[in-house]
């Protein structure tokens, strides 16, 4: 099918399958047809791309990524969606479908694998609100040797992310691979169901290894923000947190979203 975002193409296809967007999986479909173009020219997509996407719905955005990508490869957890996916993306033969929970496979090998026939390998995803920061953590703490990842999430969050003064665990985790950016926003109104909120595109471009340790020294920097650091990291150093901090050169009456991501990864050698 052509132009599967067009609003009559999305309905047919969902009157034809009786399908409903699922709560329990966040779906809202895109049915918007220069939005989503707009999304695909955010990405560095060619034709030395491989596209992991995750949750393709109807495969709306996943067809215009097919016209752009050398592969696509997409992750979907709702098997309800094999047959209209099979009808969708019918035309598109360099799109491979796998229907699994993301949050359970091997990112780290699965891009392994890609980049012995790939260039790049990037993901592309219009993520469910209420389990954006799972996904996002799931993708950095991976280590996979990702060329950049492109995300839609829930306006407010894209603001957060982006916000230099804003400090969160995923922030840190963010700042210690790469660059974050908003790249545009998209209304509530080009999706049905429509959402009570805007979303946007925000994209991480990776340039470095994930230090594996820094998710434990954020687990316990952040076990309460309102503590200062010293207190939260007792529960991790003990006796030697104040000379950890010392040698790391940290205030111990500061408050964890206070650090600088060298000082996380600075911790992260005394584990």
């Amino acid at each position: 099918m052509k132009d599967i975002a067009k609003k009559s193409n999305t309905m047919y296809l969902l009157d034809k399958y009786q399908l409903q967007a699922a709560k329990k999986f966040g779906q809202n479909f895109l049915i918007d047809l220069n939005t989503i173009k707009k999304i695909v020219e955010t990405t560095p997509v060619d034709k030395q791309t491989c596209v992991i996407e995750i949750g393709p719905g109807i495969g709306a955005l996943t067809e215009q990524l097919s016209y752009k990508a050398k592969k696509v490869l997409c992750f979907e957890i709702d098997t309800r969606l094999k047959e209209v996916l099979a009808e969708s993306l019918a035309e598109c033969d360099n799109v491979e479908i796998r229907f699994q929970d993301f949050l359970t496979v091997p990112l780290k090998e699965i891009v392994e694998e890609l980049k012995k026939e790939y260039e790049k390998v990037c993901i592309v995803a219009n993520l469910p609100y209420y389990i954006t920061s799972d996904i996002l953590e799931y993708i950095i703490q991976s280590q996979a040797d990702l060329y950049s990842v492109h995300a839609m999430v829930q306006k407010e969050v894209a603001l957060k992310l982006t916000d230099k003064d804003y400090h969160s665990p995923l922030t840190y985790m963010i700042e210690s691979i790469g660059t974050i950016n908003l790249d545009m926003n998209v209304s509530k109104n080009v999706f049905s169901p429509a959402p009570h909120v805007d979303s946007a595109i925000i994209s991480i471009d990776k340039d470095k290894e994930y230090p594996t340790k820094l998710s434990t020294i954020l687990k316990y920097a952040f076990t309460q923000k309102r503590k200062t650091i010293y207190n939260n990291l007792k529960g991790l150093f003990h006796e030697e947190t104040k000379d950890i901090l010392m040698k790391c050169q940290i205030d111990e009456k500061q408050r964890p979203e206070q650090l600088s991501i060298n000082d996380y990864i600075n911790l992260t050698q005394y584990i």
